[in-house]
């Protein structure tokens, strides 16, 4: 599934900034603005696969993760992930516009809890088939 890879990609991406010296401390912005990309697509995997439609606002992602688990196609054990959601969507255009700076500390925090989702959805859609 496109959206899955480009997910994939977006991580490592971020992964290979932040490891990336050459590039100083703004890289840290960045890396938290690729984790939120694939964030995204991750929700979008999971949206076009089992509602047929993926947000076309970013706004709409969490709502539609929070159908996906209100309709039973995906488990609420799950549910708590909505929250990474809700906060990556408030604060991209922090990220991806603004500028805004970050240390080590919070990007690899960011990072860890994309791989979290990404994992999530991994599971969710490997059940499904």
């Amino acid at each position: 599934m496109r959206e899955l890879e480009e997910a994939d990609a977006w991580i490592e991406a971020a992964k290979y900034t932040l490891e990336d010296n050459s590039k100083g401390r703004a890289r840290f912005t960045v890396v938290v603005a690729q984790a939120i990309h694939a964030l995204i697509r991750a929700n979008d995997a999971l949206a076009l696969t089992f509602l047929k439609k993926r947000s076309t606002r970013h706004e709409d992602a969490a709502v539609l993760f929070g159908d996906l688990i209100r309709q039973g196609k995906v488990d609420p054990k799950y549910a708590p992930l909505r929250t990474l959601l809700t906060r990556a969507i408030a604060e991209k255009s922090e990220y991806d516009h603004k500028g805004r700076e970050v240390g080590r500390e919070a990007a690899s925090r960011w990072l860890r809890d994309v791989e979290r989702f990404l994992g999530a959805t991994k599971e969710i859609l490997n059940r499904s088939t």
